[in-house]
């Protein structure tokens, strides 16, 4: 069957892959090609956009709207960050570059066709590693929250248009910690210990001990085994006097800092603070005996 659609078409290609080949051979290399697309279809799905096909070390996926390409953006470069700095994918030399463009296309049997379609292409061959970039009339379409995020970079000359593309950076990346809503940089501490309870047990960071893993493995310090929750969920970490919660997770985990909203935290950082509770892949008040509570202390 064939239509029109308007469409957010994204590509996000696989950066050094060929040197990957080179230095580690084809199983090595391929194992971490692969990994690297599972983390892609995971953000993509998560952002309830479809894989239209791979090219390569390449990945093509369509969206309903600009905006859901532009979350699914972020996510696909935060999960892979997390993913490499964790050691979930045993090599530092692997990074992505994002692009994507909305726009009239055509559909047919899952596939994309049509001008948009060039001009994401074009543009994802603009992008450097770790960058995503998408054009102006794609940016006119997101809501201002993410508008916010993005910069205006370059006006390039593209094979096929007449006139020139703006192109617009949208920064994942920023300097500190994700910090819940609700909160302001005046309230950020510093804390020397953090005590967790889980059931019956209790645990303390601090700079003796700078790190705990949470996850439905064995391997894990605090092993929570539910279906919802992934193997290795998620880790916390003691971080010059912060207290850094990184989820690594399909479903997420959830923070509820005692006064304030709820926060999903997924494939990011997020900076504890004061005292809550802590869920793996469901929200707190559907966590029953699998929540952790948390109290931050030593406030200076």
């Amino acid at each position: 069957m064939t239509m029109s659609v308007q469409q957010a078409i994204l590509f996000a290609d696989i950066s050094g892959s060929t040197r990957l080949y080179e230095t580690l051979g084809d199983v090595a290399a391929k194992k971490i090609v692969g990994h690297v697309f599972s983390v892609l279809t995971d953000a993509i799905q998560n952002n309830d956009g479809t894989v239209v096909k791979t090219i390569g070390d390449e990945v093509m996926c369509r969206f309903e709207s600009a905006e859901q390409a532009a979350r699914a953006s972020i996510e696909m470069q935060r999960s892979l960050k997390i993913a490499v700095t964790s050691g979930e994918i045993d090599t530092k030399a692997v990074g992505i570059r994002v692009g994507f463009h909305s726009g009239a296309v055509i559909l047919e049997n899952n596939d994309l066709f049509g001008d948009a379609v060039n001009i994401a292409a074009r543009v994802t061959a603009k992008a450097k590693p770790r960058e995503i970039l998408t054009t102006k009339e794609t940016v006119d379409q997101i809501p201002p929250e993410l508008r916010s995020t993005t910069r205006f970079i370059d006006q390039v000359t593209v094979k096929g248009k007449q006139e020139e593309l703006k192109l617009f950076e949208v920064v994942w990346e920023h300097d500190g910690i994700t910090v819940a809503e609700g909160s302001s940089k005046e309230r950020l501490k510093q804390f020397t210990s953090l005590r967790l309870h889980f059931r019956d047990t209790e645990f303390v960071l601090s700079q003796s001990r700078p790190s705990l893993q949470l996850g439905r493995g064995k391997e894990n310090d605090i092993v929570i085994e539910d279906s919802r929750v992934s193997r290795m969920h998620a880790r916390i970490e003691f971080r010059r006097d912060k207290f850094v919660l990184t989820d690594q997770s399909i479903n997420g985990t959830y923070v509820f800092v005692f006064g304030e909203r709820e926060v999903l935290v997924r494939r990011d950082e997020l900076q504890l603070r004061s005292s809550g509770i802590i869920a793996l892949g469901c929200s707190v008040e559907n966590s029953s005996e699998a929540s952790i509570h948390f109290a931050c202390e030593g406030e200076e």
